[in-house]
């Protein structure tokens, strides 16, 4: 997929996660067999301070189609 489009698909997810901005996703690419299509997973990793003090990794993945249509967004808690 091109640099272009995972740019934009950042962004989309930027405006859904705001507190993600500035942070730079891990970007994996596979083939899928049964489809006969590659998709793509945008992982981001951080750490939320919660109300008592503690640090809490905090990852968000996104799942896109070769089109560029995000599939699938999952987080943590």
């Amino acid at each position: 997929m091109e640099a272009k489009k995972i740019k934009e698909i950042i962004l989309r997810i930027y405006q859904r996660y705001p507190s993600l901005r500035g942070i730079s996703p891990q970007v994996r690419e596979f083939f899928v067999p049964e489809l006969g299509q590659k998709r793509i997973t945008l992982t981001f990793r951080t750490t939320v301070i919660s109300e008592n003090n503690k640090r809490i990794p905090k990852l968000i993945r996104a799942t896109v189609n070769e089109q560029g249509k995000i599939l699938k967004i999952s987080s943590s808690k």
